[in-house]
């Protein structure tokens, strides 16, 4: 079994790892670097994106465009592996987000155990690839099992510990203890404290705290596709007695995904949706939530009865008449606050007494959180990805080896 990172062996996003083994080449994720996006080439993998033999097939970890940015540009004959979860954030972001197009009739869909169900394995020329559910803010996220020839390999893709959904790292850990030759492990937060916001559950604590304290409009800021966040500020909604106030994009992704435990929009509910003068308008998934359309007139009339997602195109449909002191929580990274579209959208709110304030639990792991589970599993060897601070896993684990991208390493 050879292992190559093609790109993600020194760096945050634009992940793609080769397992090779017998003949057979699999490829796990090929996404867009966080620096540079759009203006950085592809990784060089031979017979995607220079010249020799295609791989076997490309398998999506999940949706973000950091793991699928480069799938279009790949040949339209190798195939691509996802959840059918991955498969429906991708389709909704397509329409909606200018997202990463996955074709329908390149795509084939990777069997997803439910707890308690046996695990299905997928057999591509011997090579056997399982699927596990990870906890991450994208929803349908999963890491990869590759098996052959004895030697098994696990591959995180994105991963946290302190979402809603403790109990998928533990399976991880009760199935595959002791038994994996080497794990490819993400490493985003290496160099980075977990903040006031340690937890998805801390996320809706102070959510609830603002939105009690706030006799005005609250509105957050988040990813649609982020359903834990959306659970933690729907859930702030109605401990608060507010009516949570998506966009018909939120609405879409709800549909879609069609999961019993998350609340569908309804007239007069706790969940209305608005729907934007300027917006894609696609008639099959409107119409499931046109009922319980809203109107801006009716947030404006009484504004504290209201939390409601926020992105600066939003923010713009109020025309300069947002409710005083109004008060977003920023439910996203940072750093997205330095863009110029957010900048506006602060000075617009700064325009009606308001102010913007962080709200916002990591999608990747916590360091010492990391290092626990990497105990736990036990691995023989640890390889980092999707990290820069590689050597902060070999300070704590001799049998860490830091790949270079384009090296190989023989299992």
């Amino acid at each position: 079994m050879n292992v190559i990172i093609h790109r993600g062996a020194v760096e945050i996003g634009g992940s793609c790892l080769e397992v090779a083994c017998a003949g057979t080449r699999l490829v796990f994720d090929c996404g867009w670097p966080l620096e540079g996006e759009g203006t950085v080439a592809p990784p060089p993998v031979p017979g995607l994106f220079v010249p020799g033999d295609a791989p076997q097939a490309v398998f999506l970890t999940h949706a973000h465009p950091d793991h699928t940015g480069f799938i279009e540009q790949m040949p339209a004959s190798v195939p691509i592996y996802s959840t059918v979860a991955t498969s429906k954030m991708m389709f909704v972001g397509s329409l909606y987000a200018r997202g990463v197009t996955l074709r329908r009739e390149r795509w084939k869909a990777v069997p997803l155990a439910k707890w308690g169900d046996a695990f299905t394995k997928l057999r591509i020329r011997g090579v056997e690839v399982t699927a596990y559910p990870v906890d991450h803010s994208a929803y349908g996220g999963v890491a990869y099992l590759v098996e052959h020839g004895g030697k098994r390999l696990l591959y995180s893709g994105d991963l946290r510990f302190h979402g809603r959904k403790p109990g998928m790292h533990k399976r991880l850990i009760q199935n595959l203890r002791g038994t994996l030759d080497a794990t490819v492990i993400e490493g985003t937060n290496l160099g980075r404290a977990a903040g006031d916001f340690p937890s998805e559950l801390s996320v809706e604590e102070y959510a609830v705290k603002v939105a009690r304290s706030v006799n005005s409009l609250v509105m957050v800021a988040f990813s649609p596709q982020n359903l834990d966040r959306f659970v933690s500020f729907f859930r702030a909604a109605v401990r608060t007695g507010r009516t949570f106030v998506c966009d018909h994009y939120m609405a879409a992704v709800l549909y879609m995904i069609a999961e019993r435990s998350l609340p569908k929009p309804a007239a007069n509910g706790k969940l209305r949706v608005y729907f934007p003068r300027q917006r894609k308008r696609v008639e099959k998934l409107e119409l499931k939530a046109r009922a319980a359309a809203i109107t801006l007139d009716e947030i404006r009339a009484t504004p504290g009865k209201f939390i409601m997602l926020a992105r600066p195109s939003l923010i713009e449909e109020f025309e300069g008449r947002l409710p005083e002191r109004t008060r977003i929580l920023f439910g996203m990274w940072s750093g997205y606050r330095e863009k110029p579209d957010w900048r506006k959208t602060e000075a617009l709110i700064a325009a009606a007494s308001g102010d913007f304030q962080d709200c916002h639990a990591s999608g990747h792991a916590h360091r010492e959180d990391l290092f626990s589970f990497l105990t736990a599993l036990a691995p023989q060897i640890i390889i980092p990805i999707h990290t820069n601070l590689p050597r902060e896993f070999a300070s704590r684990f001799p049998n860490c080896i830091c790949l270079a991208d384009g090296q190989t390493l023989r299992v």
